[in-house]
């Protein structure tokens, strides 16, 4: 099936720090165009091939069919070596939004990806889902991307039904398993929204929102993105099998 293009995301400046906060709240999706201008892009870019190409000690190459994907925390990366991705999500206008967006205690970028999806990437990430412990995503296009190289899909203003979904477990502090967080309302496939966007992009949003990874069926697309989380990340979460998910 087709799916819409960004028409019904909502855009706002990286400096407007309680528009951002309106609108995650209202659609859990917000696009904020320019993030990164095409100086610091094409570094950034160059940045990412060379965690791919010469991963240091602190990268860590994720499972992925084809492409790439490396993680990292970011109190590791070396800003000397890789400045742009460093800084890109170190900047203190994203850190007042995730601030706002969590209360204090928050988890500033704690983890770090650089990924490169081609045509014949796979993974299960590009199931719609929402994630098993909630957190905000910073995600930056760092090539220009259309309906056909992997844009990210988003089903705006769902994070209210997932969040009421897991409300029980997460006063339980209860994470769900991840075929759990795949168990959806079939009519929200019908309201998937493609996120289109040119390099230096930012998506912000909200983990709990309905979402899956774009697939790619020409070029490639190329992003770096960041996870933010608040202060429950530091208690002990459990599986529904009572076993220690996320030790405090």
């Amino acid at each position: 099936m087709t799916t819409q293009q960004d028409q019904t995301i909502q855009h706002a400046d990286i400096h407007d720090v309680q528009r951002i906060l309106d609108v995650l709240e209202q659609d859990g999706v917000v696009l904020v165009p320019g993030y990164l201008n095409p100086e610091e892009v094409t570094a950034a870019g160059a940045e990412c091939h060379e965690l791919f190409e010469r991963t240091p000690p602190w990268g860590h190459h994720e499972e992925y069919s084809l492409g790439q994907s490396v993680r990292m925390e970011r109190s590791d990366v070396d800003s000397s070596r890789f400045p742009i991705l460093a800084a890109a999500f170190a900047r203190p206008e994203l850190e007042a939004v995730v601030h706002g967006f969590f209360g204090d205690g928050y988890i500033f970028s704690r983890t770090v990806y650089a990924i490169l999806d081609v045509v014949g990437s796979t993974t299960r990430v590009q199931q719609l889902h929402y994630d098993k412990m909630r957190h905000l995503k910073s995600f930056v296009y760092l090539t220009d991307v259309g309906p056909a190289n992997g844009p990210f899909h988003c089903v705006p203003g769902s994070h209210l039904l997932t969040r009421d979904l897991q409300r029980d477990n997460r006063e339980r502090n209860v994470v769900p398993s991840d075929d759990d967080a795949r168990v959806l309302p079939a009519e929200l496939h019908e309201h998937r929204v493609a996120v289109v966007g040119s390099a230096g992009t930012l998506i912000l949003f909200d983990s709990d929102i309905a979402h899956h990874a774009g697939i790619v069926s020409e070029g490639q697309r190329l992003a770096a993105r960041s996870l933010s989380f608040g202060a429950y990340r530091t208690q002990t979460w459990y599986r529904t099998d009572g076993s220690v998910e996320n030790p405090a």
